[in-house]
């Protein structure tokens, strides 16, 4: 198995003992792509021909007030399958908040439990008072991965193969 990392996002988030930043919940700042990965036991089907994706919570940074899983960015994780070989890739959802944040290199939105008086600019999450992180769901559809928050955050795009970002 390869593993390519690539460059490191800006995350301020310390350990923590948070119950949903420690542990099982820790959350991951790092995006990679894991080429044929190792099959532990049995083989992979030589006939299955396609992709798996999941949309996951990561918190990047210090929240600026109670913590609730989403909160955290969005980051698809993808397996692909050809020719009885797997191969595994990661990447954050570049949402507009996302952006916002790592040139910001801190939290600028309270989170699903706080009041907007929390937050440092206005909402976004439907335009409205909380972060459009992008972490809650995932569908491809036209050839597009689409990831969007909670079901009433935008839509971002990526393409379902490489995870390549392409816009809003």
């Amino acid at each position: 198995m390869q593993i390519e990392r690539l460059s490191p996002i800006v995350a301020t988030l310390k350990p923590s003992n948070h119950p949903y930043l420690s542990g099982p919940w820790t959350p991951q700042h790092e995006e990679v792509n894991a080429v044929d990965l190792e099959v532990i036991e049995g083989a992979i089907p030589a006939d299955i021909d396609g992709v798996y994706i999941r949309n996951t919570e990561n918190q990047i940074h210090t929240p600026l007030g109670r913590h609730h899983p989403f909160d955290g960015d969005g980051m698809l994780h993808q397996i692909s399958f050809r020719n009885g070989k797997a191969d595994y890739r990661n990447r954050f959802v570049r949402s507009r908040c996302f952006q916002a944040e790592q040139q910001a290199g801190e939290s600028l939105w309270g989170g699903m439990m706080d009041g907007p008086e929390v937050s440092k600019r206005p909402g976004f999450g439907a335009h409205g008072g909380i972060k459009d992180s992008a972490s809650t769901d995932v569908v491809v559809h036209a050839g597009k991965a689409l990831a969007t928050f909670y079901q009433c955050g935008e839509a971002y795009q990526l393409d379902p193969t490489s995870l390549e970002d392409q816009g809003v």
